[in-house]
């Protein structure tokens, strides 16, 4: 009898513990997830890479060491029968240009500063993407369930037209009317179910699973036109700003390299000490003079300075096409908030008839139908203000997602209502 009240309270505990909600995610949790997106861990890692090969372009090539023989006869090989055979060890080490390896380097950590901004903007649109897709599931999600409560309609539609038949009034035509809109609202439905399957996807692909979590809040940011608050603009200018080394680099390349060799000799005494001395020691310093270059240097300067002029020809093009891109992107935005508002006024204005065409119906002045067909009508705009406040979330998180720290800057405000 004890074992059977155990078994019955740990089923119970069982039963307790699975119907509790598994431990809910935040939005900021899914941020925080998207920051360790493969987009963006790839990009950082890119970025280290060029920081590491920055380091690397400071350091001096590997020396070279030998070892050999000098002057050694062919006919009777022997370190003491003449005099300049010798024993060899040495090295060499080349000091290329360290203005050269300076101006290299530095252009590497410009590459890596780029990258960095790259991830951050990366990091910026996956947000945007989250943000777009938790808009546009609950919106389908929304009219999913508003076409099934217009079919529910649909059906007392049909009944109600049988009724009025038994009566004697000729609504056939009506019968047909209900099939062809009932239809359309089915075939929305089927796609609605493809988009649903479609963002569940793409939630997949973001952040490994379809979240259950409310939608948050998007401000309508103001940008203040400048081009260096753009994530596009800025990344281009960094391109400027890596040509600008290319041409330190050309330029440097007018100064000397360096070298130095070693050699140490060990020599042989001879028989009876015929060659008696000192084993030899040799040192070499070694400068590079720019003699042609006329044919190389040169060349390459004027190629670098061509493509510093390509890189700020490049970033106003960039700049010219965002300040287009924002404008389309807050006039889309502020389209879609007022739309928002034409359809909220509708529905209301729809609810309204609605509530007229009901208190008729009840004192026997109008028929069912009537109220039905309003009814269908509301759910079409509830419908509508489903997918256009989708579309206003959808480009406000777009329109923030261009801009360098929307969510942190003190000076970007919201628009004041």
């Amino acid at each position: 009898m004890r074992n059977k009240h155990h078994t019955i309270i740990f089923t119970a505990l069982f039963a307790l513990l699975a119907s509790m909600p598994a431990h809910a995610e935040t939005f900021e949790a899914y941020v925080k997830r998207l920051s360790e997106h493969p987009q963006v861990e790839s990009i950082l890692a890119g970025s280290e890479a060029l920081k590491s090969q920055a380091e690397g372009e400071l350091g001096l090539p590997d020396p070279m060491f030998m070892i050999g023989v000098d002057n050694m006869p062919i006919s009777d090989p022997a370190f003491d029968r003449f005099l300049p055979t010798s024993k060899v060890i040495g090295f060499s080490q080349s000091i290329p240009n360290p203005a050269a390896r300076e101006a290299k380097s530095e252009r590497y950590e410009q590459m890596s500063e780029k990258q960095k901004l790259m991830a951050d903007y990366t990091n910026a649109r996956l947000r945007f993407m989250l943000i777009s897709k938790l808009a546009e599931y609950e919106s389908v999600k929304t009219q999913k369930k508003l076409i099934k409560t217009q079919l529910g309609h649909y059906k007392e539609l049909e009944n109600t037209f049988k009724g009025q038949i038994e009566s004697g009034r000729a609504v056939y035509q009506r019968f047909s009317e209900v099939d062809v809109e009932r239809a359309e609202a089915e075939r929305k439905l089927n796609d609605l179910d493809a988009r649903l399957a479609s963002i569940e996807a793409e939630f997949i692909r973001l952040i490994d699973n379809v979240p259950d979590i409310k939608l948050p809040e998007v401000p309508d940011m103001v940008w203040n036109k400048s081009p260096t608050a753009l994530y596009p603009v800025m990344i281009a200018a960094e391109d400027i700003d890596i040509a600008e080394k290319g041409v330190g680099i050309a330029d440097a390349a007018f100064l000397p390299n360096f070298g130095i060799n070693a050699v140490y000799k060990q020599r042989e005494d001879g028989e009876r000490g015929s060659f008696s001395g000192d084993d030899w020691f040799s040192i070499q310093a070694q400068i590079s003079i720019p003699l042609w270059a006329d044919s190389n240097q040169k060349p390459k300067l004027k190629a670098a300075r061509e493509r510093e002029r390509s890189a700020k020809f490049a970033y106003d093009d960039v700049r010219r096409l965002w300040d287009k891109q924002m404008t389309a992107l807050q006039s889309n935005r502020d389209a879609a908030a007022k739309n928002v508002k034409v359809l909220q006024d509708k529905d209301w204005a729809m609810k309204k008839k609605i509530d007229a065409a009901q208190r008729n119906y009840e004192a026997g002045t109008e028929n069912l139908d009537s109220v039905l067909l309003a009814k269908i009508d509301r759910l079409n705009i509830q419908a509508q203000l489903a997918a256009v406040k989708e579309m206003h979330i959808s480009r406000a998180a777009e329109f923030n997602s261009n801009i360098i720290g929307a969510y942190q800057e003190p000076a970007l405000q919201e628009v004041s209502e």
